[in-house]
């Protein structure tokens, strides 16, 4: 039976420590991105810390860090829920995306080595066992392995900080509207190769191209999954490569 594999996580300072809060803080986040603690569900914090086995104050700090990602939401009638998705928030979410990734693939670009290019092109090499095994999980973790290496990679902490947090509701988001089609998640991770073309022949202005080409791919796969009409373009900001016309042309080209 394939297994279930850890949403991405940025790695510990050096000599950092893992306190309980921070153990907390990833078993909780685990469980939100999974979907095990569903979207608008009150949180019983009793049985959440029996749950992960930690106390309940290393429970509660772990919280207040998942509201900064906006993950739970602390109501005023002081109980506190898993942060719904309303539709409205992936055009955001995907309009912050586009942005903040173009620019961490360029920078990490400008200073990658010929080691972490060729770590990056291998990403998918298991595509075809995974297929076999009907590990639709597993597929999905190569696609966030591939796009985290580069987050972390790409030099800027602050970016990497904010790739993260996006990284999570992202990963939730294809919980919620998971088929279990292992074809379809296969095909997902071949699409990578054209960004891995690129990559590899260090062609900066064909790597933004494809990097926008994707993420519009990935949002209205999202959209299609939500049954909702694919909006003109993300967001309030116009966005080159992003309205719907121009995204069609892309995938005919």
């Amino acid at each position: 039976m394939p297994k279930k594999r850890e949403p991405f996580r940025l790695p510990q300072a050096d000599g950092e420590r893992e306190t309980q809060a921070t153990k907390a803080y990833h078993a909780v986040r685990a469980m939100i991105l999974r979907c095990e603690l569903q979207p608008g569900s009150v949180i019983n914090d009793r049985l959440l810390t029996e749950k992960i086995g930690y106390g309940r104050t290393p429970l509660r700090e772990a919280l207040l860090r998942l509201a900064g990602e906006r993950l739970v939401l602390f109501q005023r009638n002081q109980s506190i829920e898993v942060a719904p998705v309303e539709v409205a928030e992936v055009n955001s979410l995907y309009t912050l995306r586009l942005h903040l990734e173009r620019l961490a693939w360029r920078l990490w670009l400008e200073a990658a080595s010929s080691k972490q290019i060729s770590r990056l092109s291998h990403t998918f090499d298991s595509v075809a066992a995974l297929t076999r095994d009907g590990d639709v999980e597993g597929l999905l973790h190569l696609d966030f392995e591939f796009h985290s290496q580069v987050y972390q990679e790409c030099g800027n902490p602050f970016l990497t900080q904010s790739l993260y947090n996006l990284s999570g509701v992202t990963y939730r988001l294809w919980f919620m509207t998971n088929t279990n089609d292992v074809k379809a998640q296969a095909a997902t991770a071949r699409s990578h190769a054209p960004i891995i073309d690129a990559v590899r022949r260090r062609d900066a202005r064909t790597l933004d191209t494809e990097i926008a080409r994707h993420i519009a791919g990935a949002y209205d796969a999202i959209m299609d999954k939500f049954r909702v009409n694919t909006v003109s373009r993300i967001g309030e900001i116009p966005i080159q490569l992003l309205t719907k016309e121009e995204s069609n042309g892309l995938r005919d080209a």
